[in-house]
């Protein structure tokens, strides 16, 4: 089914066969997980998580199979070539919903080898008709349409508000009214440059409908009785479709009305193309994927179909749809909760996105001899992203190649620009957040961005700067990812001087609290250890062991400036207030040995510790325990934090109990 998936095969391989009723690479019939219609599948993921690459892969093992329609719900005309994106602004005659089952119709009804007649939509092309071509009278749009459409048009009205109109008149009058709307489809659609191809075809079908000898049965009909039994339209089943018209011109609720009546007619059309031959047969169902079901047009899309499903009378054939969303997706059941038999029955059915694994990543560095650390690093890096772990794992295949070995900053000078720009599509917000990287809460980061541009002197644009980046970073759902922390971070010291650097901190620094973490925090990121020490040994004194093991971890996760850096010299000798006119005792000893190890090991780009350092801060750490029962945490954290360590895990993220009440 494509290109390697990784953590998806239950979905895909096994799942979606079954909702289909096909095998995935084999023509035999597979049993339907749902016999009565299966929910729609809504996949949560975030970027970079392989939600489009999954929908690539159903989409080519199915494509010219199954009907099956994929559309990319953010991309301009819904991602099909030559048709322009519906703007913003509402047209009377088109919607983002009408564009949208308009290339739906298309897709599903092409010509499929081996599925027998090609789906036909006849209800939803009477609907498309009239809302794309009709014209009720006293509108305010100014009427710019050619003279012999208006003609027509003016010909067939006084047939659509007769009381008792002659039927076969009628007929040749909307012939005549359909010929020209036809010809005039580009003027018609001005709206969506590109879709008059696409309409022309879906509305064929509705001419036939209209014009054939009984008009008050099949599709028509269904729009008569949908329309006088759910808003109390009078007259004939074609005088009511053409008064359904108003609501959808209206620009207020009545269109939302409007576009509910099109999905209903387009789900009771898939029904229609499933007799009861095709049903004995088990014929598969038709596909459709929808990606980026998240923006706006995907939320009102889904619900109206929600809805109409939820309305089928009887044991309807339903679509199998599958939609893809960008979110965090932590609330959700992974995709392997669908493998096997048994069948989830939540409507609709969410899924998330698994996180890519080691296994996994060492299957991408497979072409080349890599070292030991390298999986350890793109997992990191990559935050469980597939496709940030694969562009991690291609530029290290490459430079092995090049050039026989790979180093850690390298790696990362080279993959992080395009990893940022595929997290970070907008470049404006995503610069604003490298330079906001090194800031650790709101208000520093308005001193940043004040110090960083002086031209922006006002409060409130400061705080609207800073606010706009936060904001974006919400809505890219990657708001607390530690991956991207890491990336941001890594570009602001590739690419700032060590002058910057150290003028960075330092105003960053003097925005703190001198008695707080976050001061020591810049501190460290300046190179002074010493001072670093000394103040945490002061703290040791008058503070509990859970706070000074939560203090610690916070400090010396500060970020580390690129190589040739030197520290600042400070104003004078720093002595430490917490030791004795004795000097520097144990406690003292213990708090400079973990300092430098920790922020050393808190590097993202380290690579595995050492013995002799794992020693050195299990020692340290139970020293500062001295045996005594109210320092418990420090004794638990000298058996935890080695292995953790040793396991990869890095400063603020090692544990820290609360000890045991003395």
């Amino acid at each position: 089914m494509g290109g390697r998936l990784y953590g998806q095969g239950a979905l895909h391989e096994s799942f979606v066969p079954r909702l289909v009723g096909l095998h995935q690479s084999g023509g035999y019939r597979v049993d339907f997980a749902y016999p009565r219609g299966a929910p729609l599948i809504h996949v949560v993921g975030g970027r970079g998580s392989g939600k489009s690459a999954l929908l690539k892969a159903v989409h080519d093992a199915y494509n010219g199979r199954v009907p099956l329609a994929r559309v990319d719900l953010a991309a301009p005309g819904f991602g099909e070539p030559g048709v322009a994106g519906l703007s913003d602004d509402e047209v009377p005659n088109a919607s983002h919903i009408t564009h949208l089952l308009y290339l739906l119709a298309y897709k599903l009804g092409l010509d499929v080898q081996h599925f027998g007649k090609a789906m036909a939509f006849p209800r939803l092309s009477l609907g498309l008709l009239v809302v794309t071509a009709w014209r009720p009278l006293n509108s305010d749009e100014v009427d710019v349409r050619p003279p012999d459409l208006r003609r027509a048009e003016a010909d067939l009205r006084a047939f659509i508000i007769a009381e008792d109109p002659d039927v076969k008149r009628r007929r040749e009058s909307l012939g005549r009214w359909i010929d020209i709307v036809s010809e005039n489809l580009p003027q018609v659609l001005s709206g969506v440059p590109g879709l008059d191809a696409i309409a022309g075809i879906v509305l064929d079908t509705a001419r036939t409908q209209l014009l054939k000898g009984r008009p008050d049965r099949g599709a028509l009909a269904w729009w008569g009785g949908r329309l006088h039994r759910s808003q109390g339209y009078q007259g004939d089943s074609l005088q009511r479709l053409f008064q359904f018209v108003r609501g959808f011109r209206r620009l207020d609720d009545r269109r939302r009305t409007a576009e509910e009546h099109l999905v209903a007619a387009f789900l009771a059309d898939i029904d229609g193309n499933y007799g009861r031959l095709r049903r004995l047969n088990r014929q598969p169902r038709p596909l459709i994927l929808l990606d980026n079901a998240h923006t706006d047009v995907g939320h009102t899309f889904v619900g109206l179909l929600a809805s109409g499903d939820a309305a089928g009378e009887g044991d309807p054939t339903r679509p199998v749809v599958i939609a893809t969303s960008l979110g965090r997706g932590e609330q959700f059941a992974p995709l392997s909760e669908v493998a096997g038999d048994a069948a989830p029955q939540r409507r609709p059915l969410v899924l998330r996105i698994p996180s890519v694994e080691h296994g996994h990543i060492g299957e991408m560095l497979s072409a080349v001899d890599y070292p030991d650390h390298l999986p350890r690093l793109v997992a990191r890096y990559s935050g469980g992203r597939a496709a940030s772990a694969r562009t991690l794992a291609d530029t290290a295949i490459r430079r092995v190649r090049e050039a026989g070995t790979i180093r850690s900053r390298e790696l990362l000078d080279a993959a992080t620009p395009e990893l940022l720009d595929k997290l970070l599509p907008q470049s404006a917000m995503r610069d604003r957040l490298v330079l906001l990287s090194a800031a650790v809460d709101a208000g520093t980061r308005r001193g940043l961005w004040t110090f960083a541009h002086p031209e922006d002197h006002s409060e409130d644009l400061v705080a609207a700067r800073v606010r706009e980046a936060d904001d974006y970073r919400i809505r890219a759902c990657l708001d607390g990812d530690r991956a991207l922390d890491l990336l941001l971070r890594h570009r602001l010291a590739s690419t700032t001087s060590h002058e910057t650097w150290r003028d960075t901190h330092l105003r960053l620094r003097s925005l703190c609290d001198p008695r707080g973490d976050t001061y020591l925090y810049h501190t460290l990121a300046l190179g002074r250890l010493d001072e670093v020490v000394c103040g945490l040994h002061h703290r040791f004194t008058g503070t509990s062991p859970a706070l000074w093991l939560a203090a610690l971890n916070l400090i010396c996760s500060a970020p580390h400036p690129r190589e040739g850096y030197e520290p600042p010299d400070s104003a004078g000798p720093f002595s430490c207030t917490a030791c004795g006119s004795e000097g520097a005792g144990p406690q003292h000893d213990a708090v400079s040995s973990l300092v430098p190890i920790l922020w050393q090991l808190s590097d993202p780009l380290t690579l595995a510790p050492c013995e002799e350092d794992l020693t050195s801060v299990r020692i340290a750490l139970e020293t500062l325990y001295g045996n005594k029962a109210a320092n418990g945490p420090y004794r638990e954290a000298s058996a935890a934090w080695p292995a953790r360590l040793r396991a990869g895990v890095q400063a603020p993220d090692l544990p820290i109990s609360e000890g045991s009440p003395s």
